[in-house]
């Protein structure tokens, strides 16, 4: 008889890594990202206040500290702004978009061609994504909009 739990679930609510490097990179992957991209608009953008922008700038080197493999973060940060940067230039034909998505592309490419052989730490999960890690990536989101709006309220 077949266990229909197993056939319908699957293994969405299974642990995929049992080590705690893997969900505090997940988790600082958001933090990263939001947080950068915020100071560098802060801190190039016309107004005198520029204390939000360190503040950010600060926990954005914080959490790259904090990380255990901060190449996969500095790649995936990368990587998400070539692909937003595209995004922009294709949809809104922004040539703004066009402008970060060459250097952020070629970074990416030249990150990925120099970690070829690079190995990680700690075991990826080679299967699609689990409960825990979507859990993992909305909790990070949500603690840094929070931690953002606090900052540049």
């Amino acid at each position: 008889m077949p266990d229909w739990r197993r056939v319908i679930v699957g293994d969405a609510f299974c642990v995929p890594s049992h080590d705690f490097n893997y969900y505090r990179d997940l988790f600082l992957f958001w933090p990263f990202l939001l947080f950068t991209i915020a100071s560098l608009v802060i801190l190039f953008s016309g107004s005198h206040d520029r204390r939000p922008g360190l503040m950010l700038a600060a926990l954005s080197l914080s959490s790259i500290v904090l990380a255990r493999e901060r190449f996969l973060l500095i790649g995936a940060a990368l990587g998400f702004c070539a692909a937003q940067g595209m995004l922009s230039f294709g949809l809104k034909h922004d040539w703004v978009g066009l402008a970060l998505a060459i250097p952020a592309g070629t970074l990416f490419l030249v990150l990925i061609r120099f970690l070829k052989d690079h190995k990680l730490s700690y075991r990826y999960p080679r299967r699609g994504p689990f409960i825990a890690d979507i859990l993992v990536g909305l909790s990070s989101l949500g603690f840094s909009i929070l931690v953002l709006r606090w900052i540049v309220r």
